[in-house]
């Protein structure tokens, strides 16, 4: 660790940094308040008699599906085989449906009734045509042909609409023409139940033709024809994508491998640059092998990005491919055709929701990283200011990145539950209410994360430095925008959330200095041993295996202190980051050779021991050392 600090905070800088940080902390609580305040949706409503509350509101509102014309509500009957809209029927329009008394039937609970007896009749279609396919099979006689009509017919002065068939004595009434439906239609109820017979006789003539065996057969034949496709391509797929991984993790290895021996040293910009001003036949050799490592590692990081998307690609394409073959089969078999038009559309909608954001979390990442790359590297920048970016870039990156992903991942959630018909604003104003509450109860995790963004922003330490706060110090491991941890000398992980961090000393920041007071006994010559000292620290500075570390000429401040029994020469050498104490411990062992050659004593603790009496000589006082 370094002895001294070039700087040291006053008491007065410390509290306003801390008092700057509380500012800013409680401004963001503000701002997340305010926005739960505004998220809250509820209405007030004053005592007036003309509007209500939002409960009776939302129970004069006619339900999905229903439409409402004054005193009539109308809504389609739809077919069981395909979900097609059949007919319309009509009802005298409920305006709270919460308390209903038994002369009192909504609309919906109508056109339901109607659906259950047309898939009623259908399953005795069904039911009828497979026992007949199957009875080959089995020792059964096969039932005869099932054969129905539909006819308009008056039952207790009411005009309805009955299924009549062979296999069954008594028809089975669909639907009764009422009242409103007349009124809606603006026509008489047996010109209405024509239109209903039309309707429902198509849906049964269907039935018959679907159902019947050799329809059947076929359509069997091909649902099987369209899972083995399925499974046929799914497995192509998968083969695929196993090649790609294979593939992708051979180039993994050869990008780690060449990236280890590559120049540690030189930043891109410097090696663009040095394959640019090289002049010397040797030079422009080793200038060409580092170009070409360059164009190397450039083609293998875009061979790399092409083998994840195609992956990423490829497991879109299997969603897709069962997607297309499960509509197929809703297409193909007729007990689940009544799906398709669901499976058509809001499926879909889900499909194209999670795609496209899965799409723009990958663009979004890209642009981050390509971002943080271009401001990491810049050939204008000293190499220590771009390793300091770079130091940083992995958090900051990593930050932006997980903000992007969690905001596009949230947009996909919202939508989703769009589709899914749930209340939106109504979840976003309960989810305001929640996230003040947890603001509220959990101040310390926004203390934290408040912080961690202030250590991003000003860059006050990264993964990498060596820091001290808190009392404690060491090399930063992880730091994230809740905690911070720390590696000592010894070891030891220290963990410390962001929000506790006041004080820090950064070591390493852009550039670390060998900050070295020499000791000198004070009968030395200074003039002499401050050259020597000059002469070892320029030789260092100049030797090949150390300049690269040594960034400026080395600086011997001259006398620096008055010891009890020293004097103290001070040396500064300014070095790339985290190589202050390497280049300190080589000089420490070179000064020390060159003090015993030219006779400099480094002084030790002494004790001076006067002696009055007894002694042979004289009585004259003599010193010892002990």
């Amino acid at each position: 660790m370094a002895e001294r600090c070039d700087y040291v905070p006053q008491p007065g800088d410390v509290d306003h940094m801390m008092n700057t940080r509380r500012l800013i902390r409680l401004l963001l609580l503000g701002f997340l308040a305010s926005l739960a305040v505004m998220g809250w949706s509820s209405q007030a409503y004053g005592q007036l008699p003309s509007l209500g509350g939002s409960v009776a509101a939302e129970t004069r509102l006619p339900p999905s599906g229903v439409s409402r014309y004054g005193a009539l509500e109308v809504a389609w009957v739809k077919s069981p085989l395909g979900g097609e809209n059949l007919f319309q029927i009509a009802s005298p329009t409920v305006i709270d449906r919460s308390s209903l008394d038994g002369a009192q039937l909504p609309v919906e609970v109508r056109s339901h009734n109607i659906e259950d007896l047309l898939r009623l009749e259908i399953s005795r279609f069904r039911q009828n045509a497979l026992s007949r396919l199957f009875a080959p099979f089995t020792a059964a006689e096969a039932p005869a042909p099932r054969s129905a009509q539909v006819i308009v017919s008056t039952l207790q002065g009411l005009t309805v609409v009955q299924v009549t068939s062979t296999t069954s004595s008594r028809p089975l009434t669909i639907a009764t023409v009422t009242q409103a439906d007349a009124n809606f239609y603006s026509e008489t109820p047996e010109q209405v139940a024509q239109q209903w017979q039309t309707a429902i006789a198509g849906e049964i003539q269907q039935a018959e033709t679907l159902y019947s065996p050799e329809v059947l057969l076929q359509r069997l034949q091909q649902t099987i024809a369209i899972l083995l496709g399925i499974l046929l391509l799914t497995g192509l797929l998968a083969l695929i994508y196993r090649r790609l991984g294979k593939r992708q993790a051979q180039l993994q290895r050869r990008y780690a491998s060449k990236a280890e021996v590559s120049p540690p040293e030189q930043s891109l910009a410097e090696q663009q640059k040095t394959v640019a001003d090289s002049s010397h036949p040797a030079e422009r050799f080793e200038a060409a092998q580092i170009s070409h490592w360059l164009q190397q590692q450039l083609s293998l990081q875009r061979r790399l990005t092409l083998y994840k998307f195609a992956r990423w690609l490829l497991i879109w394409l299997a969603v897709l491919v069962w997607y297309v073959g499960l509509y197929l089969l809703t297409t193909r078999l007729p007990i689940l055709m009544q799906w398709s038009r669901t499976v058509l559309t809001q499926p879909l909608s889900l499909i194209v929701i999670w795609f496209v954001v899965s799409l723009l979390i990958r663009i979004s990442n890209s642009l981050i990283q390509r971002s943080v790359s271009a401001w990491k590297e810049n050939a204008y920048l000293s190499f220590g200011v771009v390793q300091r970016k770079a130091l940083r870039s992995q958090t900051v990156s990593g930050a932006l990145q997980g903000l992007a992903s969690c905001t596009l991942v949230l947009i996909g959630i919202l939508l989703t539950l769009t589709e899914f018909g749930l209340p939106v604003p109504s979840l976003l104003a309960g989810g305001a209410v929640i996230g003040l509450a947890i603001s509220l109860g959990a101040q310390n995790l926004i203390k934290d994360l408040v912080n961690g963004c202030l250590i991003l922003l000003e860059d006050q330490f990264a993964v990498g430095d060596v820091i001290t706060l808190n009392g404690e110090s060491g090399l930063v491991e992880r730091l994230n925008l809740r905690l911070t941890q720390l590696r000592n000398p010894d070891g030891e992980l220290i963990t410390i959330p962001n929000s506790q961090i006041g004080l820090v000393k950064n070591q390493t920041s852009t550039w670390s200095r060998v900050n070295l007071g020499i000791n000198v006994a004070y009968s030395t010559d200074l003039d002499h041993a401050i050259a020597v000292i000059d002469k070892v620290a320029t030789q260092l500075s100049q030797d090949p295996d150390w300049q690269s570390l040594i960034l400026e000429p080395p600086q011997v401040l001259g006398v620096d202190a008055f010891g009890d029994n020293s004097i103290t020469i001070r040396l500064w050498m300014q070095t790339e980051p985290l190589q202050q104490w390497p280049v300190g411990r080589e000089f420490r062992r070179r000064l020390k050779k060159a003090f015993d050659q030219a006779g400099i004593s480094i002084p030790f603790p002494q004790r001076s021991i006067w002696f009055e009496n007894g002694l042979p000589e004289k009585g004259e006082i003599k010193r010892g050392m002990v």
